[in-house]
């Protein structure tokens, strides 16, 4: 069987599964502790990558977020009070 361009680019990263292995359960014959454990150990490996930000950069975006969401309640409660007069106009007509 011709393999497509997906599989074929699939078969050079490593630690992905071609379509063809898909069917096959590859994943299903390894026990759940070491696949647990593998879990584990790969988490760590990103979590050592991962950069955190400083207290500055956290309390900075942490008021952007706070007035974003201030601005968006103000212009939502407006449109509510707005389209809430204008149907009530229009129910009392």
């Amino acid at each position: 069987m011709a393999k497509t361009m997906k599989d074929r680019l699939l078969e050079r990263l490593p630690g992905t599964r071609t379509a063809t292995d898909e069917g096959r359960g590859a994943a299903a014959r390894i026990p759940l502790v070491p696949r647990v454990a593998g879990y584990y150990q790969e988490w760590i490996t990103e979590m050592k990558k991962v950069t955190w930000p400083g207290r500055k950069e956290t309390l900075s975006t942490t008021a952007v977020v706070i007035v974003v969401v201030l601005i968006i309640v103000a212009f939502l409660g407006l449109v509510d009070f707005a389209l809430g007069r204008i149907t009530q106009s229009i129910l009392s007509f």
